[in-house]
């Protein structure tokens, strides 16, 4: 494993591993924390690695440095969960036949949803077994042709490790994201056709919602791709995932990115994220029976799979699906949709905002359900409500069901419209309530009832003074808005 100042990550991450490891080898890129010594106490080697910009050379210091027969790679914010554990040990004592196994890992996403991939993190120790890539760093290539020589087959092991990255500051992770971006570039700068780090390039700018990175980045990676043969291809499970997001780059012309990435269809790998791209491409023009194909493709694959295996969530497909049964007048079948779609991914806007508009009794019955079961979704959930131009039911979801205190901001502006006193302490850091309020304003607006946005608007002054940037943004709405809507 490699570490740098994860003093505050370690002993969580040597909880979790105890007994599972013979040998543990950490190469340490410049800590200048406690983390070498809590390694050191927990019985691990460390070796000293000047950073180089480069993960696998420092990956391949400690794997070089290893002893055992078998390597598992993980890292300080990874949680391998018992079931894992135990199906690694008896991987390395008992499965003479195996070469390599791949673990399942999660990331919790903003939506309350889970993100999982299968990640090759498990493989015999070999001198020709080394990381490629100077960020997001893999063996793949090397324990491929390591499987082919020795007659060896890859397992898929059973449980999971719980990926905490996403869950650090604000802050910290875009800091990660410049890194991540220069290093990405850099190695693009070494090698062009490099498409695993194309693709790592358009996730990551989609990720942090950067257009312009994200446009930019993808029409190289089409020519990338356009020009690499067939076989560079081959076997390669991102390479769909890759078309995927070039063609969602090509979707102002939905039928010209739809002809492209069919053209793809016979040199990448067509997993869950090329039908899910397909099928909403397919949804854009208008041609229905075929977009209810490929999400139900999509869906098929997900499920086969496990949910958020190869980046898609089943609430993707599920609410494709939903949108063409709300057109074609099938209520029931789109709540039913909506509904599995909100259990799947418990904070996702889209989710919740198809739940309470096709569920019956105006989807309370399905909102204080979903509450209970899922208390941190108050927020969204409300906004969902009033995002169906019912601010009444959101007031009465965040005072009533939510809990004192679930969401002081949103209690505050939806009292406002509604021309209701109500005494609210916000103690929140600046940034934090700007954030807040700007998604409420958002909700309202996405409203479409005029009569908000006049109340919001005749009574802004009343919050001018906390968050002095409101009526510049209430302007420039106002202006966005069509005569027959100001």
């Amino acid at each position: 494993m490699i570490v740098r100042d994860e003093a505050v990550m370690l002993p969580g991450f040597l909880a979790s591993v105890a007994g599972l490891w013979d040998e543990l080898v950490v190469a340490d890129t410049g800590s200048r924390d406690a983390g070498p010594e809590l390694v050191r106490a927990a019985g691990g080697r460390v070796l000293h690695f000047p950073w180089r910009d480069d993960f696998a050379a420092a990956r391949n210091v400690s794997l070089e440095a290893a002893g055992g027969r078998w390597i598992v790679c993980l890292d300080a914010d990874e949680r391998p969960d018992q079931t894992l554990r135990s199906a690694l040990r008896e991987l390395a004592t008992t499965d003479h036949g195996a070469g390599a196994a791949t673990v399942v890992m999660r990331n919790e996403m903003p939506d309350g949803g889970q993100r999982q991939a299968r990640l090759l993190r498990c493989f015999r120790n070999d001198p020709r077994i080394r990381f490629r890539h100077r960020i997001h760093e893999d063996v793949a290539d090397d324990v491929a042709a390591f499987l082919a020589r020795e007659s060896l087959v890859l397992r898929h092991l059973p449980g999971s490790v719980d990926h905490l990255g996403y869950v650090r500051s604000v802050a910290a992770a875009r800091d990660k994201k410049t890194r991540d971006t220069e290093l990405l570039r850099r190695a693009l700068q070494d090698d062009p056709d490099d498409l695993y780090c194309r693709f790592k390039l358009l996730e990551l700018a989609r990720f942090w919602d950067d257009r312009q990175l994200f446009d930019t980045e993808a029409e190289a990676a089409r020519s990338a791709l356009e020009r690499t043969p067939r076989a560079r291809l081959t076997g390669r499970p991102w390479s769909g995932d890759l078309a995927a997001l070039i063609a969602q780059s090509l979707s102002a012309q939905p039928a010209a990115a739809l002809a492209w990435l069919d053209r793809q269809a016979r040199r990448v790998e067509d997993g869950p994220a090329w039908h899910l791209r397909r099928g909403l491409l397919l949804e854009a023009g208008g041609r229905a029976a075929e977009a209810r194909a490929a999400f139900a493709s999509c869906l098929a694959l997900v499920s086969e799979a496990g949910p958020g295996v190869g980046g898609v969530v089943p609430a993707r497909p599920l609410l494709g699906l939903c949108r063409l049964a709300a057109r074609a007048g099938d209520r029931d079948l789109a709540a039913d949709l909506a509904f599995r779609a909100a259990a799947d991914a418990p904070r996702d806007p889209e989710a919740l905002l198809a739940a309470v508009s096709f569920g019956p009794t105006g989807g309370m019955a399905f909102a204080r359900r979903h509450l209970q079961e899922h208390p941190d979704a108050a927020t969204p959930l409300a906004q969902a409500l009033l995002t169906a131009g019912r601010p009444e039911a959101a007031l009465d979801l965040l005072e009533v069901h939510g809990g004192n205190g679930t969401d002081p901001l949103g209690v505050v502006l939806l009292a406002l419209v509604m021309g209701i006193e109500r005494e609210v302490e916000v103690d929140l850091p600046p940034d934090l309530a700007d954030r807040i309020l700007r998604s409420w304003l958002e909700s309202l607006w996405a409203s479409g009832r005029p009569d908000l946005r006049d109340a919001l608007c005749a009574r802004s002054p009343a919050l001018e003074q906390a968050f002095p940037w409101l009526q510049q943004w209430l302007a420039e709405r106002g202006a966005a808005l069509s005569p027959s809507h100001r």
